[in-house]
């Protein structure tokens, strides 16, 4: 038998077939094959995956009765790991920075003093900030100095991450300046916080939200300014502040609490989607006088006035359909926050608003709104 001889012919055609094969089989490979992840580029979702918290198993003390055992360079602590450091005790002199990337830190306040007000706490790196008011503690941020232009330029707490306020302690703020300066968020959980004499109280590019405790701010300039939102779940909430009270660029969402503001500027009503009743009261005059809301059986607020005001919002759980208001009068009882446990009262003379009848002020829809309030 002749041996068969492949022609210039067959052999390009047995080569296009063997390239055929190998591209199937190379597909087929491919096709099976466990793509590799896919990169991602925003750096803040890779943080997210690796957050580092040790809260719960490493806790530092800082005693700042005893300088012996603090680290400090230049009267600065730095916080560079992730843990719970408790601070107690009064603090003089030294500032905190926390610059801990991806990692949650906690701070709980033990009784804790401080006249230290600028830059006391400056938050340039972390995933979240803990501040935890120990159970049953007092803690106190009391500038010793007068307002100057200086003072008035400080912050006490500077943050680029998110804020969490928790534990039922008590935190008393006394001080000029801003008191929380953020680019996050700042949410607080059952603590009690009061804000007095302060320039700026909370000032935040991001939200802001409570559930249970109280925040009571006195504010000679701004009380609360979010270029988020601002979210009310429950807690009790004031504010007294001849200027700008509150201001949001988001929406303002009151679903529970008691919730109350006396403001210089127009205060931007609830949104739609809250779960409670606001009144809003828009006085045509500025005034300082004494603000009683009567439901003809029983007083059911009473402000103390004396700074000057001309908005009021009241959002609370109301069981009356309409009320009787009254600018001036006497009042008798336990003040707090601005807000009367009435024991005794006088009213003088009531208030008004065009267009109502009999002059009650309705209640009976999510968010009342009454201009031109006047004196009857």
């Amino acid at each position: 038998m002749r041996p068969i001889r492949l022609t210039t012919i067959g052999k390009i055609i047995w080569m296009v077939i063997f390239l055929i094969f190998v591209l199937i089989v190379a597909y087929i490979v491919s096709f099976f094959k466990k793509e590799d992840p896919i990169k991602v580029d925003n750096p803040q979702v890779i943080d997210s995956e690796k957050v580092i918290d040790y809260t719960e198993t490493k806790v530092y003390t800082y005693d700042f009765s005893s300088d012996d055992e603090i680290e400090a360079t230049n009267d600065t602590i730095t916080i560079k790991d992730s843990g719970t450091y408790k601070l107690v005790g009064k603090n003089n002199k030294y500032k905190i920075v926390v610059d801990s990337k991806n990692s949650i830190i906690k701070f709980v306040l033990s009784n804790f003093t401080t006249n230290q007000v600028d830059k006391l706490i400056d938050i340039k790196n972390a995933n979240k900030v803990i501040f935890e008011l120990e159970d049953n503690s007092k803690n106190w941020i009391i500038s010793d100095e007068l307002e100057t232009e200086a003072s008035a330029k400080s912050v006490i707490i500077s943050s680029n991450s998110n804020i969490e306020f928790i534990g039922t302690g008590n935190l008393v703020v006394e001080s000029v300046g801003t008191f929380i300066k953020s680019n996050a968020n700042v949410d607080f959980k059952n603590s009690t916080i009061e804000i007095n004499n302060i320039n700026k109280a909370i000032d935040i590019k991001g939200n802001f939200k409570l559930e249970n405790g109280t925040i009571y701010i006195l504010a000679s300039e701004s009380g609360l300014k979010s270029d988020g939102n601002i979210n009310i779940e429950s807690g009790t909430f004031v504010i007294r502040c001849p200027k700008s009270a509150i201001k949001n660029d988001g929406i303002f969402i009151i679903n529970s609490g008691k919730v109350f503001i006396a403001s210089g500027d127009v205060i931007q009503k609830p949104n739609a989607n809250s779960l409670q009743k606001t009144l809003i009261l828009n006085f045509k005059d500025p005034r300082k006088q004494i603000f009683i809301m009567h439901d003809t059986s029983q007083i059911v607020l009473a402000y103390a006035g004396s700074i000057e005001y001309s908005h009021i919002l009241y959002s609370d759980e109301f069981k009356a359909e309409s009320y009787v208001l009254y600018g001036n009068g006497k009042l008798a009882g336990t003040q707090t926050y601005g807000l009367y446990k009435v024991e005794d009262s006088e009213e003088s003379w009531q208030l008004t608003a065009p267009n109502l009848e009999n002059d009650r002020f309705l209640v009976t829809e999510l968010v009342n709104i009454y201009d031109d309030v006047v004196k009857k």
